[in-house]
């Protein structure tokens, strides 16, 4: 797969992270000790004037001569080896200080944060699990976390206006009076999370887990939920005007006072 300007997309971090996996799994003198002699054996077979047919031809002035041609080739080779067998300690610190960031705007109860957007991003990223997330009042209007391991995560008041979230695991999380306006929720598992008093309007909803899920007084005017699974959902109070109610499995759901897409009021559950 290509982006606009051809270049590929994805190919090359994973094929990096291959490469990573499977220099970690060879000892690092081992694997330094086999470049150097591959090397070494390389530069000899292409010179013609050095045959090796004894013990006194390797250690011969020439053929010294051209394995010593080649030790920049061979520094640049061990320097790509070791630096794969250090990668992921530089991504445990990489990890290490996206927590801090992330942990210190919670602390200190900053509500915009650039910073902490990114680092939450580039954990995920990383797939770094980011349950239990401690983020209530946070400004993370567009941010993009599709699949992300959200559960049981505190996003209480936050802004995730237009953020994706498609596929994402929200079972459990506290949304309670969140800002999910135009949010992408296709397919997200937001199981028995709390999202009462939570502006859903225009969400995409479609195909999401929404079992046992508060929306007592939730805002879901015009919100997409084609397909939605609902059993036994809080629906309590909750602005259902304009939304795509197509396909949407209500079993057990508690519809008392609920305005459904039609502007009609229920009155009894």
């Amino acid at each position: 797969m290509t982006d606009r300007n051809g270049r590929m997309k994805g190919k090359p971090s994973q094929l990096t992270r291959q490469l990573e996996r499977t220099v970690q799994s060879i000892p690092t003198w081992l694997a330094i000790m086999v470049a150097v002699v591959f090397l070494a054996a390389l530069a000899l077979w292409a010179e013609d004037d050095i045959q090796i047919r004894s013990f006194q031809d390797l250690i011969a002035r020439e053929t010294i001569k051209a394995i010593f041609a080649q030790t920049q080739s061979i520094a640049v080779v061990v320097a790509i080896i070791l630096y794969l067998k250090e990668a992921p300690d530089r991504r445990a610190q990489k990890h290490y200080e996206a927590w801090r960031v992330i942990d210190n705007a919670a602390a200190a109860n900053v509500s915009t944060s650039y910073a902490r957007r990114i680092a939450l991003q580039d954990l995920h990223k990383d797939s770094v699990s980011l349950r239990g997330l401690d983020a209530s009042g946070a400004n993370l209007a567009r941010i993009g976390l599709p699949k992300a391991d959200l559960q049981e995560a505190n996003l209480e008041r936050s802004n995730l206006q237009d953020a994706d979230l498609q596929a994402a695991n929200l079972s459990g999380a506290n949304l309670c009076g969140a800002n999910l306006q135009q949010a992408n929720l296709r397919g997200a598992n937001l199981h028995a999370a709390n999202l009462q008093e939570a502006n859903l309007r225009d969400a995409d909803l479609s195909g999401a887990n929404l079992r046992e899920t508060n929306l007592q007084k939730a805002n879901l005017r015009g919100a997409e939920l084609w397909r939605a699974e609902l059993w036994d959902a809080d629906l309590q109070d909750a602005d259902l005007r304009w939304a795509e109610f197509q396909g949407v499995e209500l079993n057990g759901a508690k519809l008392c006072r609920t305005t459904m897409p039609d502007g009609t009021e229920l009155s009894q559950d």
